[in-house]
This record gives C-alpha cells, sequence and structure tokens, in this order.
C-alpha cells in the first residue's frame, strides 16, 4: 500500500502567502484590473503549490515526489544511498527549511520536507536498509 507524507509548511510561506493576499487587496483598490489578474493567478499558484505537495513511498518501493505542476519526480529506494538534515534554501519540492536531502549514487537527487521525518525515514530503510544516516543519528 503507498503512504503519503505532506510537505511541512515554514511560517516563511505563509508570510509569502499573506503578501500576495495584501497585494492583491492593494491592487483591487487600486483599479488595475491587469494587476489584479497577475497577483491573483500567482496567489492560486502559491495555494496550489502549497496544498499539492507531497511525496509516495510506493509499495513497490519507489519514492515520488509532487509538487503541484512541476514534474513529479521519482527514484528507486534501492537507488537511495543516504539521507541527511539539511537546511539548504535551494529550491527544491520542499515548503520548509527543514529538510531532508536524500542522496544516490549520482549526487544528491531532491531535498524533501516530509511532516513526519521519523516514519517518512523509518519507511525507506524498511526499503532499503543499507540507508545511510549522513551526520545525524537522531532521525530515528
Amino acid at each position: 500500500m503507498d503512504r503519503v507524507f505532506k510537505s511541512k509548511v515554514d511560517w516563511w510561506y505563509h508570510l509569502l502567502l499573506f503578501i500576495l493576499i495584501v497585494i492583491c487587496f492593494v491592487v483591487v483598490i487600486k483599479g488595475n484590473i491587469a494587476a489584479v489578474a497577475v497577483v491573483l493567478l500567482i496567489t492560486a499558484l502559491a495555494v496550489h503549490v502549497m496544498l499539492s505537495t507531497y511525496y509516495i513511498i510506493t509499495a513497490d518501493g519507489r519514492l515520488v515526489a509532487h509538487c503541484s505542476i512541476f514534474p513529479r519526480k521519482e527514484i528507486g529506494i534501492s537507488a537511495i544511498e543516504g539521507v541527511e538534515r539539511t537546511i539548504m534554501p535551494v529550491p527544491s519540492y520542499a515548503l520548509s527549511l527543514s529538510r531532508i536531502g536524500i542522496w544516490s549514487g549520482k549526487g544528491l537527487w531532491m531535498m524533501v520536507s516530509p511532516q513526519n521525518e521519523k516514519d517518512f525515514i523509518k519507511l525507506l530503510k524498511q526499503f532499503n536498509p543499507d540507508i545511510k544516516l549522513i551526520n545525524d543519528t537522531n532521525f530515528l
């Protein structure tokens, strides 16, 4: 059975949404229809990203990262060599800076931010017990 892990959402993402909503009200008051359309579109995309960023560990041993309109990313759990806690603020399918870097033979595959990190790591290790916990023994 597939297991779905929603992404954590940090305060900064909520702040971004708040700022977009305030900007929306300001452009409505100013009466600029084109600006209203653009800001509403950006706000709708930001909300959609927040509601549709998640990770699936499939029953057949694959990790799937999903983030809104962006392409799904998939890796076989058997190809994962290590996981590491990180706070690197680079673009990724993660809405929190409390991230887990997933390493494969080709380097850093993806950074994710599942709400329940411990269950996420335990489930990965059930499929691949050879996954190394890089620089952190507090995952489990």
